[in-house]
């Protein structure tokens, strides 16, 4: 039996927040971090630079990029825009991973790179749903 309506909607709610949720710690988890990361990377002189890079990249697509999406959920909807957005956040977060454990700069930032594209705009795109929904 499916749900009816009333309960779809509160289901949405829950895996909305539920996304929010890990998108946010992803998004802090460098932070967390931070000594740990420390360690590891004691080789780089340029630690502090390179870390605080992490956030900057992030940063720097979602100055203009929310705005973009607004309009791209319209014309694409706010479906595949989620499911698009949602595939570069977990995209992004694994290669920070893969960089950290490879003691990789470059592909840490890469993956914030990716993890910014969709991040913020992905808050956008649920937005919409949310607003469908409710």
């Amino acid at each position: 039996p499916s749900p009816s309506p009333g309960a779809a909607r509160w289901v949405i709610l829950l895996l909305t927040c539920g996304g929010l949720f890990g998108q946010f710690y992803a998004f802090d988890n460098p932070s967390a971090l931070n000594e740990q990361m420390q360690q590891d990377f004691s080789w780089d002189s340029q630690f502090q630079y390179h870390f605080n890079l992490l956030y900057s990249v992030y940063s720097f697509p979602n100055v203009l990029l929310p705005l973009a999406m607004g309009l791209a959920v319209d014309w694409c909807g706010y479906r595949s825009l989620i499911c698009a957005l949602g595939f570069c956040v977990v995209l992004g977060h694994a290669m920070v991973s893969l960089g950290a454990a490879a003691s990789s700069w470059p592909l840490m930032i890469a993956g914030r790179i990716v993890f910014g594209l969709g991040g913020e705009s992905m808050q956008v795109a649920q937005s919409c749903l949310l607003l469908r929904w409710f």
